[in-house]
């Protein structure tokens, strides 16, 4: 299907928080079929690349059309401390990818698991820090590792006070003005102290990839090519400068981009997420140094980091942070909706 350029709207508008750019649709035949989803999908697809959404004179409109798009996604329900979780069906499936160097072709089995559809939020961790009182890692050392835009590649800088109150420092932006975003500089214990305090866990690396990549066989949630409109990663060359294409430098609030088919929003770009298990390729002694995250975040590049597809697994201390990490919640069971 070929956008026509006449359906366009100039403006920029809002709708519930849905980051959608979307198509001024008329619905008649040539421009939206609605018996035809997968039309209805490659429109959406397109649509949220350009960013634009309906203005609110057209929300009955939008309304279809997200029913129409959204028809055999799971939805999502509502779980402790505010998280939306998707339920992932029993079944064996197929992972991997014969031409990727370390995450050959395997099948997991699984009898079904809830997951958060985002990764988890600063106003989320905030929540279980005022009611436990716990302080993580880097706040216990006072300082942790940061990097942002104009440092060197790969380079992680030692900052005084950094945490995930304040993940590049005291003179970076602070977690609580930006409530929706996903919390960072948090270490993999920080992460499960708070999945066992909000009764869950973190997903194994195989159940995060059966999440992620929703049945498709792709190495992005929407294709085989990377689109850097379409989740939030480092755009440039080197990390001197960021040509902002997809609209974010460092991190992005969670939901901004497009869902995989399954309703997962950011599984690639915006923060690593922790994960348990190690791949068989890692050593022993590795593994017991160090825990494994995937889906690449707001740091990774073509040039640099390469690891923001569905594919890949990175790995890092156990102890340490980043303002690149975070992490996504799992159940085996439907929890009970709580305050917490």
């Amino acid at each position: 299907m070929k956008p026509n350029p006449d359906l366009f709207f100039p403006q920029i508008f809002c709708f519930n928080s849905y980051p959608l750019a979307t198509l001024r649709l008329r619905l008649t035949h040539g421009d939206f079929d609605p018996s035809t989803p997968s039309k209805a999908a490659e429109t959406f697809r397109f649509a949220s690349a350009v960013r634009i959404s309906f203005p609110p004179r057209m929300k009955a409109c939008l309304i279809f059309f997200l029913g129409i798009v959204t028809a055999g996604a799971a939805q999502p329900v509502a779980g402790p401390n505010g998280h939306r979780l998707i339920a992932i069906p029993a079944g064996l499936y197929s992972l991997g990818d014969a031409t990727h160097p370390l995450n050959k072709p395997h099948k997991l089995e699984t009898p079904g698991f809830f997951i958060s559809d985002a990764e988890t939020t600063n106003a989320q961790f905030a929540a279980f820090v005022k009611a436990t009182g716990y302080q993580t890692i880097a706040e216990k050392n006072g300082w942790s590792l940061s990097s942002q835009e104009g440092a060197g590649e790969w380079e992680w800088s030692h900052v005084d006070g950094a945490n995930w109150r304040h993940p590049f420092g005291p003179d970076g932006p602070a977690a609580e003005d930006l409530p929706d975003h996903p919390v960072t500089q948090i270490c993999g214990e920080d992460a499960r102290a708070y999945c066992r305090w909000i009764g869950g866990r973190l997903p194994a690396l195989d159940e995060w990839e059966t999440a992620a990549r929703a049945g498709k066989n792709t190495p992005y949630p929407w294709g085989a090519d990377f689109d850097p409109r379409l989740a939030n990663t480092w755009n440039g060359h080197t990390h001197r400068h960021n040509t902002r294409e997809d609209g974010f430098v460092l991190t992005a609030p969670v939901r901004s981009f497009p869902p995989n088919a399954w309703g997962l929003y950011d599984v690639v770009g915006n923060v690593f997420e922790y994960c348990e298990g190690h791949p068989p390729w890692m050593t022993r002694e590795a593994a017991e140094r160090r825990i494994c995250g995937r889906g690449g975040s707001w740091w990774c590049s073509a040039d640099s980091c390469d690891f923001h597809n569905l594919l890949a697994i990175g790995s890092m201390i156990r102890t340490a942070a980043l303002p690149n990490q975070g992490f996504r919640v799992i159940f085996d069971k439907k929890p009970v909706e709580t305050s917490r």
